[in-house]
């Protein structure tokens, strides 16, 4: 489909709606981000909210529901490669975690204080299978949203790098229910909003790039499960001696240089084509209900 100017605050309006609604819990308990498993829970239930903000478009348009293939539910022009890519990303995902975390112990902002080998070995295998493949529906849910519906969308509008920084500040600030808590910054407070645009930006552009390479979004799909699944890993791992800095470590200065100079190589190294020679990926048949915008 082609959007329209209605198209896009619905959409809009439905992701951050419901993911308020779904992640209330923490605040309606006042305990924050001590709320446990309200706060766990509203924070899965919240990625479903950018699939149902697609859906809520293609109700209002009246599209056919076969339709909803289009936003990079198949395997692209060459399915090998994408199913080459979701592997890769399957195991690129955790390794930037570590990266970035080792860099971080290096700079002096974290220190690692591991358990015991078999701990740990435990840990990182559960990690990388049970908790990714866990995480992969709700990862889902958020990827139909960003990478597979609004970011084509807004290629169209604001060309790749425009769609690719508007996406990642949208996701970002779609994070609010969690990080006006603190959540991932605990220092910062309400700050903590702010900041995570840091992070989605330049994780938002590897993610666009294989949204983008493969024509597909299962690449994104699961590097986001496994991102999501180690993600635990650093705060198990975490020196209780010393505290850590967030805002320069993993998920902070340090993590975004490294994510930055990632995203920076794949478009380098692997340039995608432009947005015009894909338009016929993201159309479909032009449906005679009229625009307000």
């Amino acid at each position: 489909m082609i959007a329209r100017r209605n198209d896009f605050v619905l959409f809009l309006l439905v992701a951050f709606g419901a993911a308020w609604v779904l992640a209330c819990g923490p605040w309606l308990d006042g305990e924050g981000l001590q709320s446990g498993l309200w706060l766990h829970t509203g924070a899965a239930l919240m990625m479903l909210s950018p699939a149902l903000g697609v859906l809520a478009v293609w109700r209002y348009r009246r599209l056919p529901w076969s339709s909803l293939a289009q936003n990079g539910l198949r395997l692209g022009a060459r399915p090998r490669r994408t199913v080459w890519l979701t592997a890769v990303a399957w195991f690129a995902a955790p390794l930037y975690l570590w990266v970035a975390f080792g860099v971080s112990v290096l700079f002096g902002v974290y220190v690692f204080e591991f358990p015991s080998g078999d701990i740990v070995a435990a840990s990182v295998l559960d990690a990388v299978t049970v908790a990714t493949l866990g995480t992969l529906p709700f990862a889902l849910g958020e990827e139909i949203g960003w990478r597979g519906w609004l970011m084509p969308q807004l290629t169209g509008r604001l060309g790749l790098a425009g769609a690719i920084g508007a996406t990642g500040v949208i996701w970002a600030l779609w994070h609010a229910p969690l990080t006006l808590l603190g959540y991932n910054y605990p220092s910062l407070g309400a700050w903590a909003a702010l900041a995570f645009i840091g992070f989605c930006v330049p994780f938002g552009a590897v993610l666009g790039w294989l949204r983008m390479y493969t024509g597909s979004i299962w690449p994104c799909v699961v590097a986001h499960a496994a991102f999501n699944g180690s993600a635990m890993l650093f705060g198990i791992f975490d020196s209780t001696a010393r505290a850590s800095t967030p805002l320069l470590a993993g998920y902070g200065f340090v993590g975004w240089g490294v994510l930055t100079v990632v995203a920076v190589m794949l478009f380098v190294c692997f340039p995608v084509r432009p947005a015009a020679a894909r338009t016929k990926t993201f159309a479909s048949p032009v449906h005679p209900r009229p625009s307000f915008g």
